[in-house]
């Protein structure tokens, strides 16, 4: 049976985040991960869900996949191949392009709502 799925002004949908680990330790260039989170809903090629964590920084890229998140609160700091920095905060999203690496830096501990494709794979 399919419904409509509710999610309050704070990310949470039918049950809270929940402690999880989507960074992997090795990926971590500085700061610590502590994560929380939620998947609301998950088909063969699309993620949408809350994720939130402390202040660390990566490097991130998804080589077959488009990110679009919505900032709910905190803020984050995405630097560009380019070399420039793009700053969001609360109400404010950002789209990362399939195949695109950049650093990304939780710099408040940060909530988001994200919608993650992944383009099926070449035949």
């Amino acid at each position: 049976m399919s419904k409509v799925i509710k999610l309050g002004r704070n990310g949470v949908g039918l049950r809270e985040l929940e402690k999880c680990s989507v960074v992997p330790p090795e990926a971590i260039l500085s700061g610590t991960a502590d994560e929380l989170g939620d998947v609301h809903f998950e088909s063969q090629d699309v993620v949408i869900g809350t994720w939130q964590s402390t202040p660390y920084a990566e490097m991130l890229s998804y080589p077959n996949g488009v990110e679009y998140s919505v900032i709910l609160s905190g803020k984050v700091a995405i630097t560009n191949p380019d070399g420039s920095v793009e700053t969001f905060g609360a109400g404010e999203s950002y789209i990362l392009p399939a195949g695109t690496e950049v650093r990304f830096e939780v710099i408040e501990t940060m909530r988001k709502v994200y919608v993650l494709y992944t383009a099926p794979a070449a035949k």
